[in-house]
């Protein structure tokens, strides 16, 4: 008797990997319960817009008097729909007394080309500011100290930002975020436009390992918490941010005073992530395509996910297109200059290794001393891969006779087919 196929379809680059399986073989699947709205997506925008969050006014009005407008986007690595939102802000932020430049929110991130600037925002959208900056967090001269945090932290960020009769916006997208709890709200001040020491205080080793420093949750996690002190501190005033289906499309849209809003969307996303584990031998997972399968450093993403439900000792599959390869030198030698994830780890809380990136190889390693990993990517040489620790796979299929060799024949498969989109719990 023939038996029945589980069918799933696995975000990869601008394209889906379908895969197919026995169901004997299947434990589950792990995914976000789908989210629709009855309206187009402009429409989503523009009430979001007109009925503001918090203790502000709407923004067409915020921006009265002020001789300064900012506007902090996310960067290319982020699938925020800058081409529909952008017209929208700039059309709330007209001002006949201001000038509006444009931030693109690199944090560590390398900068963007003209080009993907240009696919990004719409070129038509950067000819309406009179200035777009990208931020180089590593440039000591481009950034100002805004003050102390409660933490300890000494706050540099761009020097856009200081001055008195500035207005700051910012537009970015909520979904779950592997250590920060939720992305969007005040990440667009920390990391997107802060200086590299405060990006590595709030990314500390110590921190990382807080057991609150996860996907789902705000409340008493101390990397987050430090963020929202920051970007009020810094003066982040509006933010609009969305949330998107399984196709990036815009399903739900908060705007408002930053943290209130945030906390607003953080709620929705929450009730609609949020899953129990199947653990099993096998996970098989994706980084939610592009954009952020652009490289393997954000890969880190699904797989922090995936750890949450693979069993001690299994095997974790994901698939990831990496047009931009490994993406992040630092990252990469970290990982090949270690004889193991287990040595990388003691040289990280040790402080024998304390630079840029060093939070990405911490995750990794703390996956990989819990299951072996299989990439399949295009992108990515098996060399590459193999010095960082890792498998490498050529396809699907080959990844899965690889796994069920290491799991044993009788492993069972749970999918996880968005891996940073899903909070599994």
């Amino acid at each position: 008797m023939k038996s029945d196929l589980v069918t799933v379809n696995l975000p990869y680059g601008k394209r889906t990997i379908i895969c197919k399986l026995p169901s004997q073989k299947v434990r589950g699947i792990l995914e976000p319960r789908r989210m629709e709205s009855m309206l187009a997506p402009g429409e989503v925008l523009l009430k979001a817009l007109e009925r503001p969050i918090g203790n502000v006014r709407r923004l067409r009005d915020m921006v009265r008097g002020k001789r300064k407008i900012l506007l902090i986007s996310s960067d290319q690595t982020r699938p925020v729909p800058s081409r529909m939102t952008l017209p929208l802000l700039l059309n709330e932020m007209c001002s006949k007394e201001a000038e509006i430049k444009l931030i693109i929110a690199t944090g560590l991130h390398s900068p963007p080309s003209k080009s993907e600037m240009e696919e990004k925002y719409g070129k038509e959208n950067l000819e309406r500011f009179s200035e777009t900056i990208v931020h180089r967090s590593s440039e000591d001269e481009e950034q100002f100290c805004v003050g102390k945090l409660s933490t300890g932290m000494e706050l540099y960020v761009n020097k856009e930002l200081a001055g008195e009769e500035i207005l700051t916006v910012a537009e970015g997208f909520i979904e779950p975020h592997f250590f920060a709890g939720f992305t969007g709200g005040p990440k667009s001040i920390l990391p997107g436009v802060a200086g590299a020491k405060s990006i590595m205080f709030n990314h500390s080793a110590t921190r990382i390992d807080n057991p609150l420093s996860r996907s789902g949750v705000l409340e008493g996690n101390p990397i987050q918490e430090e963020m929202r002190e920051a970007s009020s501190k810094a003066g982040l005033r509006f933010v609009l941010n969305v949330i998107l289906d399984e196709n990036k499309e815009i399903v739900r849209a908060v705007a408002g005073e930053t943290l209130t809003a945030h906390e607003v969307g953080c709620e929705m996303v929450s009730k609609y992530s949020k899953v129990s584990a199947l653990p099993s031998e096998i996970v098989v997972t994706s980084n939610n395509g592009f954009p952020l399968d652009r490289n393997l450093y954000q890969m880190v993403k699904g797989l922090s996910a995936a750890a949450l439900t693979v069993k001690k000792g299994g095997v974790i599959i994901i698939v990831g297109e990496c047009i931009d390869g490994v993406g992040h030198a630092k990252f990469q030698k970290m990982l090949e200059e270690s004889e193991s994830p287990k040595e990388l780890l003691l040289k990280i809380r040790s402080g024998e290794i304390d630079e840029e990136d060093q939070w990405e190889a911490q995750i990794l390693a703390k996956v990989l001393e819990i299951a072996k990993v299989i990439v399949v990517s295009d992108g990515l040489k098996q060399n590459v891969v193999e010095r960082m620790h890792m498998l490498h796979a050529a396809t699907l299929e080959e990844a899965l006779d690889m796994a069920f060799k290491l799991a044993g024949p009788e492993g069972k498969v749970t999918f996880l087919p968005r891996g940073p989109a899903t909070i599994v719990a």
